[in-house]
């Protein structure tokens, strides 16, 4: 097979995973309503009955995040009243470019929302399948690696959930396919859209310019400028929409982000070891998700941790890139690690981009044959 059916192939395998584990959770409720968790007791509640009286309400403990990109589709720039009914509107708004996807696909009809917002996840699920692929093939690995996207829990998860992380690492994976080709504007253009979906992505740019600042000092590279202009462009957006978040709502978004969400690295894994092991001697619904924590901390964090030491050799651009995001997800306290959802999510577009720390070095393509003499 070809490079690009390869990668064709890994995108098919991401839509299919993440499809049929959407669709055995909404058929079980008959409605894709279902994805966005809310629960009927909330306030955006009354909105979503009075568009849709059939959606379909969780318990109030099942309540997640699809809630709020739900509320943002309905009003992107906080302009109308959904805002008003959020927790912490600020803070939700930091990271509102799915949101934007999602109203831009349905052309401002809530209506559509829920579908919407299931459908740009699984198209983000696909192209990110597409992009890993093609991105591994162009640093000299196999492009198979692409299957890791569909083989992702994180992934598929937050497809079941509504949430952002199989749009956001889409757009990265693409970012990263362009600068590495060296489309260096697309690429920050990217990085800008990856900024605005999930702000952790701004290790990203970051991340790359560190690389480009190292390499200059070794050789000078008279790009170099332009690359760092290039990648600015992503952390200039952001900070501009933070600015128009505090005109908006009175307060910077990280005024709002929960308190002590993160700690120095390690210390909230261990203390979410520690809480787990608490829980797996409890009551039976306790010490099954006690039991299913504790290992999946410890693979977790020895995988972070392997990337990080395989990372320290600084071989391709994205050992800073992933450093830096490793480093962040070890830094997370027990509310980001503690209940496996939580972790897989968290940390699924961080350990998509560990293989390229483990790889390393980019290989070389095989050299063409030489040629064969012609007979006398």
């Amino acid at each position: 097979m070809s490079p690009r059916a390869i990668a064709l192939a890994c995108a098919a395998a991401a839509l299919a995973v993440c499809g049929i584990a959407a669709f055995a959770e909404a058929s079980e409720h008959g409605s894709v309503t279902v994805l966005v968790h809310m629960s009927s007791g909330e306030p955006m509640a009354a909105v979503a009955r009075k568009t849709d009286p059939s959606f379909v309400f969780v318990d109030i403990q099942a309540h997640y995040d699809g809630v709020y990109f739900y509320a943002m589709a309905r009003d992107p720039f906080a302009r109308g009243r959904e805002h008003m009914l959020l927790d912490r509107p600020a803070y939700r708004y930091g990271h509102v470019g799915f949101a934007w996807i999602v109203w831009l696909a349905t052309l401002g009809r809530a209506s559509l929302i829920p579908s919407a917002l299931l459908g740009v996840s699984l198209l983000g699920a696909a192209v990110s399948g597409f992009a890993a692929s093609r991105w591994a093939d162009e640093l000299g690995w196999s492009p198979w690696w692409g299957l890791a996207v569909a083989l992702s829990p994180g992934i598929v998860y937050a497809v079941t959930a509504d949430t952002s992380e199989p749009v956001a690492f889409a757009i990265v994976a693409l970012a990263l396919l362009a600068w590495t080709r060296q489309r260096w504007l697309l690429a920050g253009i990217g990085f800008a859209a990856a900024c605005l979906t999930k702000e952790p992505l701004l290790v990203v740019p970051v991340g790359v310019a560190l690389w480009e600042l190292r390499n200059h000092a070794r050789s000078s590279d008279s790009r170099t400028a332009g690359k760092l202009a290039a990648l600015a462009i992503g952390p200039i957006v952001f900070l501009l929409w933070y600015a128009y978040l505090r005109h908006t709502f009175g307060v910077w978004p990280f005024q709002q982000e929960a308190k002590d969400y993160f700690t120095v690295p390690y210390a909230g894994w261990f203390d979410s070891m520690r809480r787990a092991a608490s829980l797996a001697t409890g009551t039976f619904n306790s010490s099954q998700l006690g039991n299913a924590a504790i290992p999946l901390l410890a693979v977790f964090a020895a995988a972070l941790t392997i990337g990080l030491v395989r990372a320290a050799r600084l071989k391709t651009f994205l050992d800073p890139v992933f450093a830096l995001s490793a480093i962040l997800i070890l830094s997370l306290n027990w509310l980001g690690v503690l209940y496996p959802k939580d972790l897989i999510r968290e940390s699924a577009i961080t350990m998509l981009i560990l293989p390229a720390a483990v790889a390393g070095r980019r290989k070389s393509r095989d050299p063409a044959p030489p040629p064969q003499a012609e007979p006398a």
